[in-house]
């Protein structure tokens, strides 16, 4: 249970020595430590993925473990300031002077806090030093030039409140529970960083200044800057300018006493009661001092040999929950070390509450067989590769990581007393550990880790018992512990059954888009082969293969076949292996397979290497020659449904996917998720009957893209799917399939549901047009950016009312005509009314303009610093461009004109658009609105 809340919680800590100083392991050689004379760190790294841009961030070494009872939520309200004024930016300008310099907020300009760091973001469209001056002088009024004004910090409340209602839910209570319930002794669940309402109503400007003087200084200070820097000579010099004056401005406060990791309770557990909650979750954990091993190869070593007994627990527990009868959902085991202060060794499964005996014996006695048994040949070997594996990917992406990736990468890094080395080190390291481990390493130090009398037993979700709950735990898991175990059962890996598809296809025609670098080929089973080559993603290939009609396909009269399909095609594994036999199979290579319905075709995916592409079409070809539809896959899916629609009765999210999705498509039965009872009797013969035309016979394009040429592309798809049957050489049109209506505004109401958790979102929606129309499109898009931060400025800054109001535009490329502008708020129940019809009003207004020039230029620049970064992006290519491109062939002429009809949007064809969509008697209001309970 603590695991599930410290993930949430980044951790950081700082030290005035690079951690590299005293280990043995060698830190990436293009990145440039130093440190100044007053204690501030500093990280430059060159780095030219993408070209022309720069990421740098500003650690501090402080978050909400420094607070005071009078200040809980202090530092976290102290990262909203620095956007509220301070030396050289104006209060409530910050915003707009970044965005016409081409970033956005929250894209380009961002902070986050957390136990002990807060971290601000800045993403640099260019590397001139225009841009690196301004984002440090940016971070020198950071660290010591808050204004922390009395009317900002006044003003600012509502918007913190709003934030800590947006994140309520009942997972999240039950975690703080979980976590009050693990470390009773110490102060971290008496901080958490979002804090108490009271304190952050009630806090006032001294307490806030004390807070910021005394722990934004100098030395708690660390400057990353990644990026495409010609010249880091020049960034050095500009760190140094701008904080080589800084000092603190007085008396340096030190870091907390965290507390104490208690001893010697033996057996201890508790029951925590949420009955809206969507499953129960158990756990058995030993928290105990953390160790602070520094980070060597030792270390890592240890920590590896300990990683790989996890994961074998780990395959085992994914076999045991798709067993017929299987008490649990899913479970994991899980080890691992936080703020320098505990350190927690686990189990942890999610299970049916009726199921929570068996459930807590079944992970007592997995662990336990571990630890009386070990483990097998095969899982050992299983769990080499996967690490292999993974090393060996990283080391072949290194160059094409993105800058603000590996900036947000270094601090996470260093905030954990770790060096930052590089991955082909990593992998040359790894690969010499994995080769002198034998499987007895990782039982041993499972057993060492294990080795106690005090566990932690923790329940939380919708159980109830009666009487004394804790004792009935306690007694279900000393049962289960006097029962024998057997050792496990050794198992053979399979060879793969399906690499033999016949005689490989001919291509019956190809032609070449020269211009966007795009392969184009017909086989002559009239299989469609689609390719670019991009260095974007070094060493990695992303495989899509589309056919049949998808959604405009689904048969009449089964509800809910749809989302039965979604979840379990994928899930039946294949004729002669299950998914968890395909697991081990690929071990030891990169290949993957994901299934979805999309709106105009079925969806097989994977991503690969160019070595494994011959397998990944290999996986993929199999599921359309011989999907397993096997009964494990209906089973996972049923025990499920319990979950499901408690979140989607309860939850204002779950609402909104479900009831206010199928209003926005006037009822139909494609969208949204029928009653229970008509879910449940959907089956894999169904199943079976819709897809098997489709995985068979009917339309079908792949698409290859990535780092691998065209000729190497064909070849392995010639092998695979251009061996397959002859296929449909067109779709069919599906007119009548493809008309969705949209609710006329007349149809505006209110969904409410019940639960605990006072949430609300308005919504509203007016009905635009599909994406036939590109350039209307592309329009629209900036139209609703402009919206957005109008709305941005009226509803949050200026009354509060919510944290991030959010509006955007959807243009359906399937259902005709179909297309809509968005703006969703989550807010308090009783401001939901009066946020829909403001809403409204500031869309009518903006329909009747005028919108300013610099509006316009704040939306524009943002999103023209972007297209070049979407073109560098193999998603873009895959998903927007490739996919179905024979099919749609204006996908490619749309890519053609991408950038230069974006930069050539005028402002007076926004506001015609506005004229045209946003009026105040086109909008549907849909309002989600939480009946709560006393």
């Amino acid at each position: 249970m603590l695991r599930a809340l410290l993930a949430l919680l980044i951790v950081s800590s700082a030290s005035a020595q690079w951690p590299q100083a005293t280990s043995d392991l060698k830190a990436d050689p293009k990145a440039q430590f130093g440190t100044l004379e007053n204690g501030l760190r500093y990280v430059i790294m060159p780095h030219d993925e993408p070209p022309g841009r720069a990421s740098i961030r500003l650690y501090m070494d402080v978050g909400s473990l420094m607070e005071q009872d009078d200040q809980q939520g202090m530092a976290h309200y102290l990262e909203h300031m620095a956007f509220n004024g301070s030396r050289h930016f104006k209060g409530g300008e910050m915003v707009e002077y970044f965005q016409r310099l081409g970033m956005g907020f929250g894209a380009d300009t961002n902070a986050h806090t957390s136990f002990k760091e807060t971290v601000y973001m800045l993403e640099l469209p260019k590397v001139e030093s225009k841009f690196i001056t301004e984002g440090m002088q940016l971070f020198r009024d950071y660290l010591d030039g808050m204004l922390l004004g009395e009317a900002e910090i006044d003003k600012e409340r509502g918007i913190i409140l709003s934030e800590k209602l947006s994140r309520d839910s009942i997972e999240y209570r039950t975690m703080i529970e979980g976590y009050k319930f693990g470390l009773p002794e110490s102060i971290l669940p008496h901080r958490l960083p979002i804090g108490q309402e009271q304190t952050i109503k009630t806090m006032k400007r001294p307490r806030f200044v004390d807070f910021y003087e005394g722990y934004y200084t100098p030395k708690r200070a660390t400057i990353v800057a990644v990026g495409d820097f010609k010249d880091t000579a020049a960034v050095k010099a500009e760190i140094e300018k701008h904080f080589i004056e800084a000092k603190p401005k007085g008396v340096e406060l030190k870091d907390p006493n965290l507390g104490k990791i208690p001893t010697g309770y033996g057996i201890i557990a508790k029951l925590h009661t949420e009955m809206e909650a969507q499953s129960l979750t158990l756990s058995a954990e030993i928290p105990r001092p953390a160790l602070n091993r520094p980070d060597n190869a030792e270390s890592r070593r240890e920590i590896l040999i300990r990683d790989l007994a996890d994961m074998m627990l780990n395959q085992r527990l994914s076999k045991l929950a798709k067993a017929e009868g299987a008490p649990i959902l899913s479970a994991e085991s899980y080890s691992y070390e936080y703020l320098e202060f505990v350190s927690i060794n686990g189990m942890q499964a999610q299970c049916d509450p009726k199921n929570w005996q068996a459930a807590l014996t079944l992970i007592e006695t997995e662990l336990r067989r571990a630890i009386e048994h070990g483990f097998t040949d095969a899982e050992f070997e299983e769990a080499k590769a996967t690490v292999l594996k993974g090393a060996k990917l990283r080391a072949d992406q290194a160059d094409s990581r993105k800058s603000r990736d590996l900036a947000s990468g270094i601090v996470s890094i260093l905030v954990s007393k770790k060096v930052f080395t590089h991955p082909a080190d990593d992998l040359a390291r790894v690969s010499t550990v994995l080769a002198s481990l034998k499987k007895e390493d990782s039982h041993t130090a499972l057993v060492k880790d294990w080795l106690t009398d005090d566990i932690q037993i923790f329940l939380g979700g919708n159980l109830k018992l009666e009487g004394d709950a804790s004792q009935q735990i306690i007694a279900a898991f000393k049962a289960s512990k006097a029962k024998p175990v057997a050792a496990p059962t050794q198992e053979a890996t399979a060879a793969f059954a399906y690499t033999d598809f016949g005689p490989a296809g001919k291509v019956a025609s190809r032609s070449e888009a020269k211009d966007l670098e795009i392969t184009q080929a017909v086989f002559e089973n009239n299989v469609r082969f689609n390719h670019k080559r991009t260095e974007f993603e070094k060493g990695t290939l992303r495989v899509l293969v589309s056919f049949g009609g998808g959604k405009l396909s689904v048969p009449a009269g089964k509800p809910g076949l749809l989302p039965f399909t979604q979840s379990t095609f994928q899930l039946g594994g294949l004729e002669k292996h299950g998914v968890d036999d395909i697991r081990r199979i690929f071990a030891s290579r990169t290949v993957g397979s994901d299934f979805s319905v999309g709106d105009e075709a079925f969806l097989l995916s994977g991503r690969t290497t160019p070595a494994d592409l011959e397998a990944q079409l290999q996986l993929l070809t199999a599921y359309l020659t011989a999907p397993g539809y096997r009964d494990e896959a209906a089973r996972q899916f049923e025990k499920n449904l319990e979950p499901l629609y408690t979140q989607l009765k309860h939850t204002a999210e779950g609402v909104m996917n479900n009831e206010v999705v199928t209003f926005m498509h006037s009822g139909d039965p494609r969208w949204g998720f029928p009653k229970m009872e008509e879910l449940k009797q959907r089956t894999l013969a169904e199943v079976k009957e819709w897809l098997t035309p489709a995985l068979q016979q009917e339309y079908l394009e792949v698409s290859v893209l990535g780092d691998i040429n065209a000729e190497a592309a064909l070849e392995a798809v010639a092998k695979t799917l251009g061996a397959l049957p002859k296929r449909a050489e067109k779709k069919p049109a599906y007119e009548k399939e493809r008309a969705v209506a949209f609710p006329k505004p007349e149809a505006s109401k209110d969904f409410t549901f019940e639960t605990e958790i006072p949430k609300a979102i308005a919504t509203i929606y007016w009905p635009t047009d599909d994406m036939s129309n590109i350039q209307r499109t592309r329009r629209l898009t900036l139209l609703g950016s402009i919206l957005d931060d109008r709305l941005r400025i009226k509803v949050r800054e200026e009354l509060g009312d919510t944290y991030s109001p959010a509006c955007y535009h959807v243009a359906n490329d399937t259902f005709t005509g179909y297309g809509y502008m968005t703006t969703m708020i989550e807010c308090k129940p009783e401001l939901a009314g009066s946020l829909a019809k403001l809403v409204i009003e500031i869309a009518d207004k903006l329909a009747a303009g005028p919108i300013t020039d610099d509006e316009f230029e704040r939306a524009m620049k943002p999103m023209i610093a972007q297209l070049e970064q979407m073109r560098r992006d193999n998603r873009y290519w895959s998903m927007n461009v490739l996919r179905c491109s024979q099919e749609h062939p204006e996908r490619l002429d749309w890519a053609r004109t991408f950038v230069s009809d974006f930069t050539g949007i005028k402002k007076e064809e926004i506001q015609a658009l506005a004229k045209e969509y946003l009026g105040a008697k086109r909008a549907v209001s849909a309002g989600i609105i939480p009946q709560v309970k006393k």
